[in-house]
């Protein structure tokens, strides 16, 4: 089952703060955007997806969190992340944007864009060429037991 759409998000920064927020809710805790925000780090164009501040405020929330520069992957195998972001929740930021990984079915990834929540689809592999080219990876969140 799919999850609810996404809150747009209500700053042009705050995409990440969209998808956490859209996680967050899908478990109960309503939290808004402005709040998330203020637990980030932000950036020049966002939050960082790859710092202390969104590991913590996700622990504090009852989630673990990861994140991968794309050629960082668990033994190297950004198809196996994907899928296992699929399962559970996560997200994937490339260049100064990051989006909503709904679910993986080769060679798509169907993921939910926080500025206007429509859905994509992305070609796996020309999705690793451009965010090889911009910079950018995948953040794995789970619920903790």
């Amino acid at each position: 089952m799919e999850p609810p759409g996404l809150i747009p998000q209500r700053k042009p920064t705050f995409c990440v703060c969209s998808i956490l927020q859209g996680i967050l809710n899908n478990h109960g805790i309503q939290i808004s955007q402005e709040e998330i925000a203020n637990n980030l780090t932000p950036s020049a164009k966002g939050h960082r997806v790859d710092d202390h501040k969104i590991k913590d405020f996700l622990r504090l929330k009852g989630f673990e969190y990861n994140f991968y520069w794309h050629n960082e992957t668990p033994f190297n195998e950004p198809l196996d992340l994907v899928d296992e972001i699929s399962i559970n929740h996560g997200l994937m930021a490339y260049g100064t944007h990051a989006y909503r990984i709904i679910r993986f079915e080769y060679p798509f990834i169907v993921a939910e864009d926080p500025a206007d929540s429509s859905r994509r689809r992305f070609e796996f592999r020309a999705l690793m060429r451009e965010i090889g080219e911009r910079g950018g990876g995948f953040g794995l969140i789970r619920r903790l037991d």
